[in-house]
């Protein structure tokens, strides 16, 4: 018998010994191992999934209490909301890992990877650095996706519980189900050739599928209003592929950048130190500079440390699921900047993050008194 494959992994953070395995569709972690590294706020994030049965390779139930959305970072790709199962912890241990890495994974990274470099992922530096059980994970996930026809088409359906409506003279992005197959790609959308309700009208176009959602730009060239159901057929999606590049244009191969950075000391135990504390009784200020170094981790160290809390969370309900996208306000140049500057400090923060959602809403500049600028993010329409 050979040895178990198995490779440290960065999930959510923290380094976990997991066992490649390719013969399983959910990665998972022992309950020791959570309640070990992520007792501080995983209870709070664990989600229940009773509706999911898992079961070994010999047919017999495997218990677990929950599942997590967690990031995990593989081959240089950080993969966000990724779901790890907790798993009981069996009476005898058959192995050193405490965590299993899945296809579910391999296989969103594998998609990553192939998106950046093509066909030449194989070749590149990405795949030569990294683990041999994880390599091979990602050739399997290459033969398997290579299996698949070339020409496969899929229907593409309303989304949600409640009808669509596109008034007269109206563009809207529908939200839109489609197969799995397309799922983190890019699909050539086709309209039916039967049409759609009359009035409306899509053309065909270039679309991303984001987990499992297409948003399809339909125009209502009418004067009344027009009614898309749920789960109404109004396309299909087929795959997009480069066949051939015009003239003059040639394929630049994906490339890696590294980021250095430096650790910087808590200033807040600085400035507990410094706390002026002439309104305490002599004998109490040691206690109370004691019990702020003890809790200096609550206090905001720059104007930049919002901190992050996982106690709560809050939905914003809307009126339907067509997306809401405002038109872009214009910025005085003379503040180009200050706007740039600030915005790469929510960045730096992770305050804000990139993103490519259908929703949009401008940002508006806002002077305090003291002159300096604010950046109000997401107003919703006057």
């Amino acid at each position: 018998m050979s040895s178990c494959p198995t490779i440290d992994v960065l999930i959510g953070g923290v380094s976990v010994s997991c066992l490649v395995d390719t013969g399983s569709m959910v990665s998972t972690m022992t309950e020791q191992f959570f309640l070990e590294k992520f007792a501080p706020w995983g209870q709070e994030r664990l989600q229940s999934c009773h509706w999911l049965q898992l079961r070994a390779a010999n047919g017999l139930a495997i218990p677990y209490i929950g599942y997590l959305e967690l990031e995990v970072e593989l081959c240089g790709q950080v993969i966000p909301s990724c779901g790890i199962l907790v798993v009981r912890d069996p009476p005898a241990p058959v192995s050193s890992a405490t965590g299993i890495l899945g296809m579910n994974i391999n296989r969103r990274c594998y998609r990553e990877l192939f998106g950046g470099c093509g066909p030449a992922l194989f070749e590149s530096h990405l795949l030569a650095e990294a683990p041999g059980p994880v390599r091979k994970a990602l050739q399997q996930c290459h033969r398997v996706d290579g299996q698949a026809p070339s020409d496969f088409h899929g229907t593409i359906r309303v989304c949600g519980k409640k009808a669509v409506r596109i008034p007269g003279g109206f563009m809207k992005l529908v939200a839109s189900t489609c197969p799995e197959q397309f799922a983190g790609q890019n699909a050539l959308f086709e309209p039916t050739e039967s049409g759609l309700p009359a009035g409306l009208l899509a053309s065909p176009s270039l679309i991303q599928v984001i987990r499992g959602t297409a948003y399809i730009p339909v125009v209502n060239v009418g004067t009344t209003e027009v009614l898309l159901y749920p789960r109404t057929s109004f396309g299909t999606l087929s795959r997009a592929q480069v066949v051939s590049l015009p003239a003059g244009v040639t394929k630049v191969q994906a490339t890696m950048a590294t980021v250095s950075s430096q650790t910087v000391s808590d200033p807040v135990p600085d400035r507990v130190d410094a706390l002026d504390l002439s309104t305490v009784g002599e004998g109490e200020r040691s206690e109370v500079r004691a019990l702020l170094r003890k809790y200096s981790s609550v206090f905001s160290a720059h104007e930049g440390d919002m901190g992050c809390t996982h106690l709560i969370s809050h939905d914003i309900p809307l009126l339907d699921d067509v997306p809401l996208r405002q038109r872009y306000r214009r910025i005085p140049p003379s503040e180009y900047e200050a706007v740039k500057a600030h915005i790469n400090q929510l960045l730096e923060s992770q305050v804000i993050r990139e993103s490519s959602s259908p929703y949009a809403s401008p940002i508006v500049l806002v002077r305090k008194k003291d002159g300096t600028l604010t950046v109000v993010r997401g107003l919703p329409p006057s």
